[in-house]
């Protein structure tokens, strides 16, 4: 029966293919833009390359320190926290498995082999780092915690760093001078795409001791992960207050302690997930709804004359349940049909444009590293299965209303437009 259904549709595609394009422009364009939103907000939520504990990773980037001046007025620091209270929070809240630091600033990167050189973002990180995002090291192996702690002059470069000044990637143990200290590479590694700002770059060195590693405010970001995330920031908050208790009165803490995706679309701390996103969940709407009411129209028309075919159906002894079988099976080719090349626009649009596509919710992205759009972002199975759903929601939704109108008129009147 179904195999009836879609050699009829297939038919009747070719006999009506003004009514067909249409359809398929239609279900194309809303399936693009709505593929395109998916694939913009796996980009931001999503476990991508090497940014894979996001689901289970706490972020604190923010804290500040105010100083109460003689004039009455405060002295007040922005920052991050230091590496001293990022290491007071790890010591002392159980619940966190792994802790990555990190701070950022500009570095001239030469070799001194060939005097090539280069400006790089450097990214100073400690040892955990490695084991919080899940780097591909396409040679040698990443610098340890103790490597860290004991201030070794070792270096991590990206694949596309060692191409640039190497025109190889086998240079392990090669040297590279970073503002004119000399460091040995220990490793090699796939890089990250600017539409991971926290994980882009080129080039990455152990933390060393500072002299503000004693106070609280910093240059550090942490990236924490474990289990029970709820549990770490409750955690992380007792350390903090108890801090704060014994510092003098005079002074201000604030520290902001946040979910990954608290931190990737920008929420406070009394937002839920349900709806930071809400207000993205309209324009989804518009692009189902939008297009679901005009197909609606165009389907209702063409209801209108094909109600001669329903008459003779059910005067032969077709049922409702039949004929909306044989409507929805029709509509879910020309569905079908419209997907795929929604999909493929969608893909073209956002390869294409991905500079700009992955900025449009995200003023977080830098320009470190070009925002290109890998095939583990395009074709992920969440992705695609969401569109799918959305998909045969689009094709119910505009198929099922105006079938159930056209059944509830008799044979008699349906007969009676065969004159």
């Amino acid at each position: 029966m179904k195999n009836l259904f879609l050699r009829q549709a297939w038919t009747m595609m070719k006999q009506h293919r003004l009514f067909t394009g249409m359809y398929l422009i239609g279900t194309a364009v809303s399936i693009a833009l709505a593929m395109t939103l998916f694939i913009i907000f796996y980009i931001k939520l999503g476990p991508v390359y090497p940014e894979y504990n996001r689901h289970r990773m706490v972020v604190i980037e923010n804290a500040s320190h105010k100083i109460k001046n003689q004039r009455g007025g405060y002295l007040i620091r922005n920052s991050n926290i230091s590496r001293g209270f990022a290491k007071l929070i790890k010591d002392e809240a159980k619940s966190i498995e792994r802790m990555a630091l990190q701070s950022r600033g500009k570095c001239t990167v030469v070799n001194t082999d060939n005097n090539k050189k280069t400006t790089e973002y450097l990214n100073i990180v400690n040892g955990d780092f490695w084991q919080v995002f899940d780097y591909k090291f396409v040679e040698g192996h990443p610098f340890s915690e103790q490597q860290s702690e004991s201030a070794e002059r070792v270096v991590v470069i990206s694949t596309t760093l060692a191409q640039k000044l190497f025109a190889e990637t086998k240079v392990v143990g090669k040297a590279l001078n970073l503002d004119g200290v000399n460091y040995k590479i220990t490793a090699v590694v796939e890089p990250a795409s600017g539409c991971t700002p926290i994980t882009e770059g080129n080039l990455w060195r152990p933390i060393f001791w500072r002299s503000d590693d004693n106070e609280f405010v910093g240059t550090y970001k942490a990236y924490i992960i474990g289990d029970e995330t709820e549990k770490i920031k409750a955690e992380i908050d007792d350390v903090f207050n108890r801090y704060v208790q014994a510092q003098p009165k005079e002074n201000i803490y604030t520290m902001e302690v946040e979910d990954y995706w608290q931190n990737a679309l920008d929420c406070d701390g009394e937002t839920t997930l349900l709806d930071a996103i809400g207000k993205y969940l309209y324009i989804l709407l518009a692009f189902l709804f939008i297009p679901a009411l005009n197909l609606s129209g165009m389907i209702s028309s063409r209801m209108e004359s094909r109600l001669d075919e329903i008459g003779v159906r059910k005067a032969y002894g077709a049922t409702n349940r039949q004929i909306i079988s044989q409507v929805l099976w029709e509509n879910l080719l020309l569905t079908i049909m419209g997907t795929i090349i929604g999909l493929i626009l969608a893909y073209v649009v956002v390869i294409t444009g991905s500079s700009w596509i992955t900025a449009f919710f995200d003023a977080r992205i830098n320009e470190v590293t070009p925002r290109e759009i890998n095939a583990d972002m395009l074709l992920n199975p969440t992705v695609i299965i969401c569109t799918l759903a959305l998909s045969l929601l689009l094709n119910i939704s505009s198929a099922l209303l105006p079938t159930l109108i056209a059944l509830k008129k008799d044979i008699v009147q349906s007969l009676y437009q065969r004159r």
